[in-house]
């Protein structure tokens, strides 16, 4: 009787040890997790667009609560490139995730040489190229928003604080810096993307 679970143990070993996640299966899960990863980029450019409005209503409503010229308005403006580095960074994050998943995907399409006989989109040259090519646009997209907004934002402290800028001078220089470092990695965003494989 001692030995029963242990020889239960035994049979069950012996009827998974050949059991396994089919390919099939591999290919939804990845294809769920490409999708979410999807949708993440989607959110980080509505948190970016989101942050972007909050820092323009701090920029009014210290206008509104205060007239002192010494107190330092200027470093809201460090908002603006604190939130075009966090999304240049998240962007750059689910890019490769995004690359890293389709590579996987493709695999599977070429498991038993299937891309031969059906069509497969991360496999074949035609459908990869015209994926890639619209989903530049999104890359180019945040490239010019992120330099709108940070236009905008230093349009209005320029507005709301002309009295400031003289002093805001080194901050501005930084908002400006970040705002193009963060547009020109979305610029070339689409060289880190997914290629064919050789």
């Amino acid at each position: 009787m001692s030995n029963h679970p242990e020889t239960l143990q035994t049979k069950m070993a012996e009827k998974f040890a050949q059991e396994y996640v089919t390919a099939n299966y591999r290919y939804i899960s990845a294809y769920n997790e490409l999708n979410a990863r999807t949708s993440q980029r989607q959110q980080a450019l509505t948190i970016f667009i989101t942050f972007f409005i909050g820092l323009l209503a701090a920029l009014i409503a210290a206008h509104n609560a205060t007239t002192s010229l010494n107190s330092h308005i200027e470093w809201i403006l460090f908002g603006f490139p604190v939130a075009s580095a966090t999304f240049a960074f998240l962007n750059y994050k689910y890019e490769r995730i995004i690359t890293n998943l389709r590579r996987f995907l493709s695999s599977l399409e070429r498991y038993h040489n299937a891309h031969l006989d059906i069509p497969s989109y991360n496999t074949d040259q035609q459908w990869v190229n015209d994926s890639n090519h619209a989903r530049r646009f999104h890359d180019y997209a945040c490239a010019v928003l992120i330099l709108a907004c940070n236009s905008i934002g230093i349009s209005a402290f320029y507005v709301l604080f002309p009295q400031h800028i003289q002093q805001s001078y080194f901050v501005i220089s930084c908002v400006v810096a970040v705002a193009i470092l963060s547009a020109g990695l979305h610029w070339f965003l689409p060289k880190f993307g997914y290629q064919t494989p050789k």
